[in-house]
């Protein structure tokens, strides 16, 4: 008796399965070419660095509005999958204010997208798609601004200081992960968003000491034209 329940129940769970899996297949099993593609991007930046000074010192940083621009190519793997990567031109950063006195974050980055895909078309006019994979970025330049009321001072925002030059002590590269989700409109109009979540420490050691941990945050908005 417990066999035969155990084998009635195994059939029940496989034949659950397979529905589950054959509605999965339906639903990412068509896309709106099915082909190479290529796209163009751009979007709205909400940069923040999190991390920490110290044991005891937390990073408490305001956000910093910025952009990025960019091209995209589309490879499909298969029906409701593609591999997306990438090229962008993006800011990052922060800023801060303490009484009267401003501080600016302002570094841009070169930043490769290697995105999964997850693509399925919810009409014949609209597609939708969930994105998540790693991003690498490299650092192109950018400065710190600070403001005391009465002078400005900027100073870059990527290496060690030296002698002649102050700088904020950020290494050039960083490596993360993004998520995101998007939709796209009569085959060629994008809208999505996306958060970059950056994993390297940036706060170069020389410069800040061994308990610093710097780390990219990225939200934004982007739209977009697939060719």
């Amino acid at each position: 008796m417990m066999k035969k329940s155990f084998m009635l129940a195994a059939m029940l769970f496989l034949g659950i399965t397979a529905t589950s899996a054959q509605e999965i297949r339906d639903m990412f099993g068509t896309d709106q070419k099915g082909e190479i593609a290529y796209g163009v991007r751009a979007g709205l930046n909400i940069s923040n660095i999190g991390g920490k000074y110290g044991p005891a010192q937390d990073l408490d940083l305001n956000s910093r509005v910025g952009f990025q621009f960019g091209g995209v190519v589309d490879l499909p793997i298969t029906n409701g999958f593609y591999v997306q990567p990438g090229l962008l031109f993006t800011t990052r950063g922060a800023k801060e204010e303490i009484g009267g006195y401003k501080d600016k974050y302002r570094p841009m980055y070169l930043q490769i997208p290697v995105l999964g895909s997850f693509r399925a078309d919810v009409s014949q006019s609209v597609n939708v798609q969930v994105n998540v994979g790693p991003h690498f970025a490299f650092g192109l330049g950018g400065k710190e601004v600070y403001d005391d009321g009465e002078t400005t001072e900027k100073i870059p925002f990527f290496g060690k200081s030296t002698d002649d030059e102050g700088h904020f002590g950020a290494k050039r590269f960083d490596f993360g992960l993004t998520f995101g989700a998007g939709v796209t409109f009569k085959e060629h109009y994008y809208v999505g968003i996306a958060y970059d979540l950056g994993l390297v420490n940036m706060a170069i050691e020389d410069e800040w000491g061994k308990e610093a941990k710097f780390h990219n945050r990225n939200f934004s908005i982007q739209i977009g034209y697939n060719f």
